[in-house]
């Protein structure tokens, strides 16, 4: 048997990264598995960690499975819709997106996340000339600057899955700025949450178990909008609310008051921004 492959973190919310790899690899094992990944599972069977703290939190398995197939399936839209795709995927982890989906058209990916997330990624996931790794700080453009000069006229899709609750609102602020200052075609998916739990990471019953603390929430995604008059809403997406239906039958009449309770039912998602010129005359 192989030597497993012991984790040096040295950031306090790059350990989050092993959440979702365990709540995948458990979902793809489940009778009518949400999602599929075989990758997540051979990762985890070498990863040297203790994993027990997550066995119980069947709430974050579903939430970070429909997160999963969600932006499994934007990627799968974006290329479809444009020949000149560049996908940038924020705090990738260990999640490996690009083996999953399994695309046959070619298009372009990359993936950011602290140096020592990249190290090791590197160990288990491979790059290549389409899949190019970024190590740094989601707040910085040199990166952005860097990728734009690659693709000065390509049509870029920006993921941010599980990274924006961890960070503060100037820095999300930032971040948008950036992208806007610097592209003319550009998508912004964010996974975030609401004011509420954002204050209360110890309601979160695997991130409580890290060192990771939560920092941003928001409420309302108009918010957002009045950050850069050229992002405008595209869509907005609910776990607890949209998937109900699936989250009661795996949890009963535990799901009740995440549906029906104010602080619950919006409180986790994902937000969708385009700033495109076509995109603009038709809304405004």
């Amino acid at each position: 048997m192989a030597k497993k492959v012991k984790p040096n973190f040295q950031e306090n919310v790059s350990e989050t990264l092993l959440i979702p790899l365990y709540m995948r690899a458990k979902e793809s094992k489940e009778e009518n598995p949400i999602i599929v990944d075989k990758t997540s599972e051979s990762i985890l069977s070498m990863v040297d960690y203790d994993f027990s703290k997550f066995f119980t939190d069947v709430r974050c398995q579903l939430c970070i499975s429909f997160r999963t197939r969600y932006f499994d399936d934007a990627v799968r839209k974006f290329v479809a819709r444009y020949d000149d795709a560049v996908v940038v995927l924020i705090a990738c982890g260990l999640d490996p997106r690009v083996e999953r989906i399994a695309l046959s058209k070619e298009y372009q990916v990359y993936e950011l996340d602290f140096p020592d997330v990249i190290n090791l990624r590197r160990q288990f996931l491979p790059e290549s000339s389409n899949n190019k790794y970024i190590t740094g700080d989601i707040t910085n453009d040199g990166w952005i600057k860097a990728i734009k000069a690659e693709h000065p006229n390509g049509h870029f899709l920006f993921i941010l899955e599980g990274i924006a609750m961890y960070l503060t609102e100037e820095q999300v602020k930032r971040f948008f700025k950036n992208i806007d200052d610097n592209f003319d075609h550009a998508e912004i998916h964010v996974e975030r949450m609401n004011k509420y739990l954002s204050k209360r990471t110890h309601l979160h019953e695997s991130v409580n178990n890290t060192n990771a603390t939560f920092s941003w929430g928001c409420d309302d995604p108009k918010e957002i909008e009045k950050w850069s008059s050229s992002f405008k809403l595209k869509n907005e997406y609910y776990y607890y609310s949209d998937e109900y239906k699936q989250i009661r039958k795996r949890i009963g009449l535990k799901a009740i008051p995440l549906k029906y309770i104010p602080a619950y039912s919006r409180s986790l998602g994902i937000w969708s921004y385009v700033k495109n010129k076509k995109y603009l005359r038709m809304c405004c």
